[in-house]
């Protein structure tokens, strides 16, 4: 018990709170907002990893260290993949977390989350990593390694999860209040793997086909809860309530099966969506987008 009550504190300088300006026209502005608060990590003295919601399509970013200093970013680099962005800072000024490459978590290791406020506060939870496995969201995301904690947020997305030797693990993405009280974190691997593209002036692209669409799994199958507006699945007429019963002919009745089968295509070309609407069955042709462009 003592190691977690003072791993926090050994672990705080890498720890930063970040505030981002979106404008009003950008496409994630109607569902996430024009000011994002959140928390992130340093793991360089000028560069900052964080949940890419918080800092997509940003005119503006300003980081605030453990001392109350504060720097604008002069480079952002968003990951659509795995969740992640990098973010750069026009000077050095952080102390970064200890990185250790080949430490993977485990079920059962006690770990702790850490964040911060504006104004310097500092809030802490512990608790274990329960699984590390397939993660699948309606928006058009997934991963085949993700850590789900018993420890919940502590405040803010973005927060860095440390095992209790203060070694960095990964960035909490979301609660996930709906299945109990647990956290769900990118692990760090996912960033150490894509690192260099993350570091270069173009950013990480993804290649994958993209239609905007949010498809929730049921007993019954798939089913289209909304789209983006403007996206691709938008354009094609594809509405909330659809029943996705296959794509380019291969059946579909899971999130993973989809994503799988729509990640087979690239931007441009078309995707066939069969869908059962109003007791019809019809194919919906979408030409798929691409993420990057459509939120940069």
């Amino acid at each position: 018990m003592d190691a977690l009550l003072t791993i926090p504190r050994e672990a705080t300088p890498a720890v930063v709170f970040l505030r981002s300006e979106i404008p009003a026209d950008h496409p994630s502005s109607a569902i996430l907002g024009q000011e994002r608060l959140g928390a992130g990590v340093a793991v360089a003295g000028d560069r900052v990893l964080t949940a890419h919601y918080l800092v997509m399509g940003a005119r503006r970013v300003e980081v605030t260290a453990f001392d109350g200093r504060e720097r604008t970013v002069r480079r952002t680099a968003v990951d659509h993949t795995t969740g992640l962005a990098l973010v750069t800072l026009d000077g050095p000024l952080l102390r970064p977390a200890r990185i250790e490459e080949d430490h993977e978590p485990r079920p059962g290791l006690p770990i702790f989350l850490l964040t911060c406020s504006r104004e310097g506060e500092r809030k802490a939870t512990t608790g274990h990593v329960s699984v590390v496995g397939p993660f699948e969201a309606f928006w058009e995301y997934m991963l085949d390694r993700a850590i789900m904690t018993t420890a919940i947020n502590p405040g803010l997305a973005g927060a860095p999860l440390f095992d209790v030797e203060g070694r960095l693990l990964g960035l909490v993405s979301l609660g996930l209040a709906a299945v109990g009280r647990y956290s769900l974190a990118i692990p760090l691997s996912l960033y150490l793997d894509r690192r260099e593209q993350m570091e270069t002036d173009a950013g990480p692209r993804s290649g994958r086909a993209w239609v905007g669409f949010f498809p929730q799994a049921f007993d019954g199958g798939v089913i289209i809860t909304g789209v983006v507006d403007g996206g691709p699945a938008d354009r094609a007429g594809v509405t909330r309530g659809d029943l996705v019963l296959s794509l380019d002919g291969q059946s579909v009745s899971s999130l993973r099966e989809l994503y799988t089968a729509l990640w087979r295509k690239a931007p441009g070309e078309i995707v066939g969506l069969q869908i059962l609407r109003d007791s019809t069955i019809r194919v919906v042709e979408i030409s798929a987008g691409d993420r990057d462009d459509f939120y940069k």
